[in-house]
C-alpha cells in the first residue's frame, strides 16, 4: 500500500509493509480446486528470476483460461437477440486491463470479464450509444471506445482486442447501428456548435481530444488542454488585456528566451538525427503524479500493474 502525504502535500509516497492474511469466499461452489490450481501457477510464475519470464508465463496462463472459456449466452438480456460476433478482448481502465469475452448482438454490446469484476457482465445497449471511436492502444490499432453520453470525458467502456480484424468487426456492427439512429459528428460539426455557443469551451476541447485518439482510460494518451494563460501573479484575471495570455504564435518550448537559447545551442552541437525537445508534455508518469493527489484527503493508492 502506498499512502500520499498528509494534507495532500506533493511529496514522495510513504510505504507501509507488514504481514497480511486474506480470506476469500467463492460465489460459485465447486470452483475451489480450479482457483487453487491457478494460484499455484501464479505463485510459480512470481518466483521466476527474470521479469520477462514472469510476464510470459502469466500471459500463457491467461490465454489458456480464455481459450477454455466462452461467453455465457444465458447472460443475454433477451433470448431473441441475434448474435453478430464473439471474440476475446480486454476491458481497459487506467491501471488495469481486464481480460474476457466480447459479444455483440443486434441489441447489445456485452463484455464478460474472466474474473467477474467489476460485475459478471458489462452491458451497453446499442440504442444508448452516442459515439464510438477506434483507438490505438500501446501504439497498435487494437482499441475501441464507446460513449453513451455526448459531452462526458470518460467513456462507458474501452476495449482492447487481440487483433485488428476483431476490433474492426466490432466497430462495424456498432457503427452500422449508429448510422441508422445517430447523426455522425465530425470535427467541423463540433467547431460550428462551439462557435454558435451550443457547447462550452470545455466540451469542445473534450471532443477534440477524443477525435485526436486521446482517452482518460489510457494514461499514455490522456486528454490535454491548451496552455493559454501567462498571468499567474494577479489575484483576478483581466481577460481584456493581451498580456494575460501567452504568445500563441510560439510553442511552449520557445516562450522562455533563455531556455530557447540553450535548446538551440544544444541542437547545433547535436549529431544527426537532431531534435529540439527531448521530453514530452504528457506521459503516464506525469498524469499519475497529479491524479493520485486530486483528493482533498490523504488517499490510499493501490497500484495493480
Amino acid at each position: 500500500a502506498f499512502l500520499t502525504k498528509e494534507q495532500n502535500i506533493i511529496a514522495p509516497f510513504k510505504t507501509e509493509r507488514g504481514k497480511t492474511e486474506y480470506v476469500f469466499e467463492l460465489d460459485v461452489s465447486g470452483k475451489a480446486e480450479d482457483v487453487i490450481h491457478t494460484l499455484h501457477q501464479l505463485y510459480r510464475a512470481s518466483h521466476l528470476d527474470k521479469l520477462g519470464d514472469q510476464a510470459a508465463m502469466i500471459t500463457a496462463i491467461l490465454q489458456s483460461r480464455l481459450a477454455r472459456a466462452s461467453f455465457d449466452k444465458n447472460r443475454f438480456q433477451n433470448v431473441s437477440e441475434t448474435l453478430h460476433m464473439e471474440c476475446k478482448a480486454e476491458m481497459v481502465t487506467p491501471l488495469v486491463t481486464n481480460p474476457g469475452h466480447v459479444c455483440i448482438t443486434d441489441a447489445n454490446l456485452y463484455f464478460q470479464p474472466l474474473n467477474g469484476y467489476p460485475k459478471p457482465v458489462v452491458q451497453v445497449m446499442l440504442h444508448s450509444v452516442r459515439r464510438i471511436y477506434k483507438r490505438r492502444h500501446g501504439l497498435l490499432p487494437l482499441g475501441l471506445e464507446v460513449f453513451c453520453t455526448e459531452n462526458d470525458l470518460c467513456s462507458d467502456i474501452y476495449l482492447k482486442f487481440y487483433n485488428t480484424q476483431d476490433r474492426d468487426d466490432a466497430y462495424f456492427y456498432v457503427a452500422t447501428y449508429l448510422e441508422n439512429h445517430v447523426a455522425e459528428q465530425a470535427a467541423e460539426s463540433y467547431m460550428l456548435q462551439w462557435q454558435r455557443g451550443h457547447i462550452s469551451n470545455y466540451q469542445y476541447l473534450l471532443h477534440l481530444n477524443n477525435l485526436a485518439d486521446r482517452s482518460c482510460n489510457d494514461l499514455s494518451q490522456y486528454p490535454v488542454f491548451p496552455w493559454i494563460i501567462a498571468d499567474y501573479s494577479s489575484s483576478e484575471l483581466d481577460l481584456t488585456k493581451p498580456e494575460t495570455f501567452r504568445d500563441l504564435s510560439k510553442p511552449i518550448g520557445a516562450l522562455n528566451k533563455e531556455r530557447l537559447e540553450r535548446l538551440l545551442e544544444r541542437y547545433q552541437e547535436m549529431p544527426e538525427p537532431k531534435f529540439m525537445y527531448g521530453s514530452h508534455y504528457s506521459s503516464p508518469g506525469y498524469v499519475l503524479f497529479y491524479l493520485v493527489r486530486v483528493g482533498k484527503t490523504p488517499t490510499k493508492v493501490l497500484l495493480s500493474m
